[in-house]
């Protein structure tokens, strides 16, 4: 508004020049053209300021950061580009004009010079700063507001390991629905899957995608085109295997009304998905010396879809709200963790000749205190795999006649992919 009103001051004062016996015609129109630019860069900005308010409600991810002269660039994950402009610096003040001579009579000393003028204020910008950190881009407004948009996809990384001068790009499996990543396929029953979303079943359990006919149809994701990871399972999901989810219960205390039991509500978590966004995944399922002989049970995995070697760098991972509720207040199967309580996650990877190369653990529960926060895993330490499997231990405490009690679940998100 207070740019529009300068126009419009603008105007006037140049129809109060037309009125004189003369003008400065050049200057008069540089000084429309410079109105009119701060116009044009309030209209950028705002323009700016509304791609970026999309990409953080469509789930979008930086995926890399340009500074030029003119400001800066930031590249998303489906590739669009926006540029934060920097405020034009305003011009420099006229210089002052010179002192008039001294009058006759004996001659005066020359009048001191003006003094120049002040430079002109910067140029008007609805962006105060943006600042880069590992995680996030921070954007702060000029009116104090901030605006923070995590980072993901193609990341620039070099590996520190024995590969001396080996560079490698990290391309992240974020779970949000991200076009460039779903090639678009037809799952059981008809069902058309073209973005992460399509896979969320309606509901926990039960469902219309994860409680079909057992044993006859699949439920499965493939990352094309990203980082290739692919996932399946025979269906129903009681059987275990990896589902996407964006279902989020923060109270994981009291179970809501209308479920009988927390296993009815085993794809949400408390906080939503990593750094802010919808979507994630949901592991379900373990083997050990009963459920192995008796349902035949298999290592639920993550694996490339092209059985391409590569290294997995890392995950973010969390509890969902059914191992947190069955932690701290325990349950039918379940007694509530003590002190001595652990609950470990183990990942194992394999080569192309399945070959095992190697396993690490990640404690969601460690001395009974249950992590409640998404938590960097980092998995580089397994080198090139075709495939990573999931498995767990416990405690003592946690284990009973018929296996381990305490559910065997994860929340898992932004799976990072060294690409050479």
């Amino acid at each position: 508004m207070r740019k529009l009103m300068q126009l419009a001051l603008g105007v006037v004062a140049t129809l109060l020049a037309v009125t004189g016996c003369s003008y400065d015609d050049e200057a008069v129109w540089e000084k429309i053209d410079e109105m009119e630019s701060d116009i044009d860069q309030n209209r950028s900005d705002i323009e700016t300021l509304t791609a970026l308010m999309d990409a953080l409600s469509g789930g979008k991810v930086i995926v890399a950061t340009e500074t030029t002269d003119d400001g800066v660039i930031l590249t998303f994950s489906d590739g669009s580009q926006v540029t934060i402009h920097n405020g034009a610096d305003g011009k420099d003040g006229e210089d002052g004009k010179d002192g008039e001579d001294g009058k006759d009579g004996k001659d005066g000393e020359n009048g001191k010079d003006g003094a120049d003028g002040k430079d002109g204020k910067d140029g008007d910008s609805l962006f105060e700063s943006v600042v880069e950190s590992d995680t996030e881009v921070i954007i702060t407004l000029t009116d104090g507001r901030v605006i923070r948009l995590p980072k993901g996809g193609s990341e620039s990384g070099g590996n520190e390991g024995e590969g001396e001068g080996e560079t490698y790009t990290l391309l992240t499996l974020s779970f949000e629905d991200v076009d460039a990543q779903f090639a678009g396929y037809t799952l059981y029953g008809g069902a058309e899957i073209n973005t992460w979303s399509d896979l969320i079943d309606d509901m926990q359990y039960g469902g219309s995608l994860t409680y079909t006919d057992y044993a006859t149809d699949i439920y499965y994701w493939y990352d094309e085109g990203n980082t290739e990871l692919y996932h399946s399972f025979e269906t129903p999901y009681w059987g275990g295997g990896h589902v996407i989810s964006n279902y989020v219960i923060e109270d994981y205390s009291t179970l809501p009304e209308g479920h009988y039991g927390w296993y009815e509500l085993q794809m949400a978590n408390p906080i939503g998905g990593n750094n802010g966004s919808a979507n994630f995944a949901v592991h379900n399922g373990y083997s050990d010396f009963f459920n192995s002989q008796i349902y035949d049970s298999s290592l639920q995995t993550i694996e490339f879809a092209d059985g391409v070697e590569r290294v997995i760098d890392h995950m973010y991972i969390t509890n969902t709200c059914y191992v947190l509720n069955s932690l701290t207040y325990g349950d039918g199967f379940n007694s509530p963790a003590s002190e001595s309580t652990y609950i470990k996650v183990v990942a194992y990877g394999y080569n192309a000749n399945d070959e095992e190369t190697g396993s690490v653990e990640f404690a969601l529960c460690e001395n009974g205190v249950p992590v409640t926060e998404w938590t960097k895993w980092d998995l580089s330490s397994l080198g090139k795999v075709v495939k990573i499997a999931f498995n767990f231990s416990a405690s003592e405490d946690q284990i009973g006649s018929y296996g381990m009690n305490c559910p065997a679940y994860f929340a898992y998100d932004d799976v990072a992919v060294r690409w050479e």
